[in-house]
């Protein structure tokens, strides 16, 4: 699917229209009486159009998904299922005239010009709106109210005193190790480690008889917050492997612990920093010692930052009402998502 395709898909006003285009479609030959191209017969397979014999309500469908719902009572109901796609949003563009949609962070952003002025409304992922007509104009029934997270500055400053320390230290290792590298015509700095001295950190992991990588598996989990779509025995065993690897990184680089192993601690803490959203394969294992890694010595203290945010995020997050006709972005959804 794309522009060139969707744009054969025609424009349609209201419940009597969807329905004269489904009554006056033939169905595909071979096919189930129920399946019907919206638009052009060859892109019936992407777009097609059927009637609900529960509910009356004419679905135009993308794919297999009805994402746009025309009922008799002349409302529309938008649902694109679990795909936020651009294809989704070219869709519903398409068909509802004066309808902007757009993809924003995995979830689809709608926007209406209302008698009151610009509204924009957030869809979810197996959420509903339902859209009425009102001056000619498509816009919700219901306007919800947009809220977004913002950082809150003072707790945050206060996170990053809480590991001023390590802060320190990994300024410090940055000095010491990294060096200039040129890429595309661009200087960079980077950090460089090999597979032997990661190894000597985090253990290797080996397959059949040749076959090694490093072992930084417990620590992928810092990457990301278990994802919403999870199942609740999935979600259950990924957040269990969350907390365990967030509480373990954050006893690394707290100030307050045993002078005794402090330095020890951030040294493993670093690694993680450097190895856990990196690149590591396997290799022969003759030839593991002499395979490196690089890093852009910048994401160091972003990836800190990213971990120890998102461990406090009931912290360093606020969530705001926003201004009618504001977009939220997005941007800090995935360090507030919370085990429910």
């Amino acid at each position: 699917m794309g522009y060139a395709t969707v744009m054969a898909v025609p424009r349609i006003a209201n419940y009597i229209e969807a329905y004269a285009r489904w009554n006056n479609t033939k169905p595909m030959r071979g096919r189930s009486d129920d399946i019907r191209p919206l638009g052009e017969r060859r892109y019936v397979d992407t777009y097609s159009i059927r009637k609900n014999i529960w509910t009356e309500a004419i679905e135009l469908v993308l794919y297999q998904t009805p994402v746009i719902k025309f009922t008799a009572d002349d409302e529309v109901v938008l649902n694109y299922g679990r795909w936020p796609s651009a294809s989704t949003c070219q869709f519903i563009t398409r068909v509802l005239a004066g309808v902007g949609a757009s993809r924003v962070r995995g979830e689809v952003v709608l926007g209406f010009n209302t008698a009151d002025g610009r509204v924009i409304q957030k869809l979810g992922e197996n959420e509903e709106l339902v859209l009425v007509r009102v001056d000619s104009r498509w816009q919700p029934k219901e306007i919800k109210t947009m809220f977004d997270y913002r950082i809150n500055r003072k707790e945050a400053n206060n996170v990053r005193r809480d590991v001023s320390e390590f802060r320190k230290y990994l300024n410090g290792m940055v000095k010491l190790m990294e060096d200039e590298s040129v890429m595309y015509g661009q200087t960079y700095k980077r950090i460089t480690r090999s597979y032997a001295e990661l190894g000597e950190v985090f253990g290797y992991r080996y397959e059949g008889l040749h076959k090694v990588t490093v072992d930084i598996n417990e620590w992928r989990r810092l990457q990301e917050k278990p994802h919403p779509h999870f199942t609740p025995e999935q979600a259950a065993s990924h957040w269990e492997a969350y907390n365990e690897a967030s509480d373990k990184f954050y006893e690394l680089v707290k100030n307050d612990q045993d002078e005794n192993t402090r330095h020890q601690n951030y040294w493993i803490a670093f690694n993680i920093l450097f190895a856990y959203q990196n690149h590591i394969y396997w290799v022969d294992e003759s030839t593991a010692h002499e395979r490196k890694m690089h890093l852009a010595s910048e994401y160091l203290e972003k990836y800190l930052e990213e971990i120890l945010f998102a461990r406090f995020s009931d912290r360093v997050f606020k969530m705001v009402e926003l201004e009618k006709g504001k977009v939220p972005t997005g941007r800090y959804e995935k360090f507030v998502r919370s085990e429910v």
